[in-house]
């Protein structure tokens, strides 16, 4: 029996997703997930079924290509609401999970497709098919599978449109101010949880634009692993309106770095960018294994809220703040970059965070071995 390594979680995520067995357990989690939603509501779910027979015989890279997406994430969180859903919403959720899990199989890793026919009932605005939305009565789409072409029927006009069209609309620019699913994933944040009212912006500036850009070739050029983990596990950089946050993560939509859009130095935005994207990182590592078993009560102090914390923030904290440590550390070594004071300052207050913030963990955490090892690791990086 193959041994897994669960060492060295503080080094960025391999590029080959079949040396990265933390992201082929999250895949599985979610097909795990999706297992739950159709055993409970198989009325109209039969495509998710067929979906999962097909998730089953994938490889790690054709799940990871479908299942690790943002929309799939919120797409499963939705599902603890569906009992409250009135009818249109109901349907409304269906044919988005049909939209960017069935038809992902399809178009992007050609999955073979039985004969079916399926009939939704929907808001126009969810359709993504230009020249519908005038009108803004419910359509009725019948999707039709024959052949393993796919086609699509509104109103029994006859109108008939690609399914590889309809993906058009989930593919933006890695930095942007547009996602498809943003409004729904501000309806069930709510702005306590967020804590601000949060809207996307009308556009990204140029100059923020420009500074975001230069950030991301900064840890390229500095930390090219912690890039490379960032372009293949962050899938877009979404902007929204001041004031709030300067940047937040969510595991309801994995993979998503949220940004307030000001200006900022381009070495902080880079900060940023790693502190996020790790979050991210350990979100992954701590689905396929646990590594702290306290509970949630916020009654720790910790070096970066105000407020007291339960000892899970806490750990987050700590990790990300080692592999920020790490960036400032190699920034330094690199003569070219200016600001040394500045650089210097941010180590050392990183350094003492860390310390309090580790002493904590030590002192009051029920930690898993790999956890244990984890803090054992961020010790030494902190000390070295």
């Amino acid at each position: 029996m193959k041994t897994i390594d669960f060492k060295n979680l503080l080094t960025p995520a391999s590029l080959d997703i079949n040396s990265d067995v933390h992201k082929q357990l999250l895949s599985l989690r979610n097909i795990k997930a999706l297992e739950l939603i159709h055993a409970n509501e198989p009325e109209n779910l039969k495509w998710l079924g067929d979906a999962i027979k097909i998730f089953r015989n994938c490889n790690a890279v054709e799940r990871n290509i479908v299942l690790n997406k943002p929309y799939v994430y919120l797409w499963i969180e939705q599902y603890k609401n569906f009992s409250s859903m009135d009818e249109i919403e109901k349907q409304t959720w269906i044919w988005n999970g049909f939209l960017h899990i069935f038809l992902q199989l399809k178009y992007k890793i050609n999955a073979t497709l039985e004969n079916f026919e399926l009939r939704f009932n929907v808001e126009p605005k969810n359709l993504f098919m230009k020249g519908l939305t005038e009108n803004q009565d419910l359509k009725e789409i019948l999707v039709i599978s024959e052949n393993n072409h796919i086609t699509f029927e509104v109103e029994k006009e006859g109108c008939k449109v690609n399914g590889k069209d309809l993906n058009k609309p989930s593919k933006h620019p890695f930095i942007t101010n547009e996602v498809f699913w943003f409004e729904e994933y501000v309806n069930i944040a709510s702005s306590a949880e967020l804590r601000m009212n949060m809207g996307s912006t009308e556009i990204v500036s140029q100059e923020i634009k420009e500074t975001f850009e230069e950030a991301l070739q900064l840890i390229k050029n500095t930390w090219p692993e912690m890039f490379d983990e960032i372009d293949n596990n962050i899938e877009n950089i979404v902007f929204f309106n001041p004031p709030g946050l300067p940047f937040f993560s969510d595991f309801r939509v994995h993979g998503i770095i949220f940004a307030c859009h000001v200006s900022r130095p381009v070495v902080k935005v880079a900060e940023w960018l790693i502190h996020e994207a790790s979050h991210g990182r350990l979100n992954t590592l701590m689905c396929a294994r646990p590594h702290i078993f306290n509970d949630m009560k916020p009654i720790y102090r910790s070096p970066w809220r105000d407020e007291l914390r339960p000892l899970y923030g806490i750990y987050h904290g700590c990790f990300v703040h080692c592999r920020v440590l790490h960036f400032y550390r190699l920034l330094k070594q690199n003569r070219s970059i200016d600001h040394a004071e500045l650089i210097n300052e941010e180590i050392d207050r990183i350094r003492e965070e860390l310390q309090l913030g580790l002493t904590t963990i030590q002192d009051h955490a029920s930690l898993s071995p790999d956890g244990e090892a984890l803090v054992h690791d961020m010790h030494n990086l902190v000390m070295g």
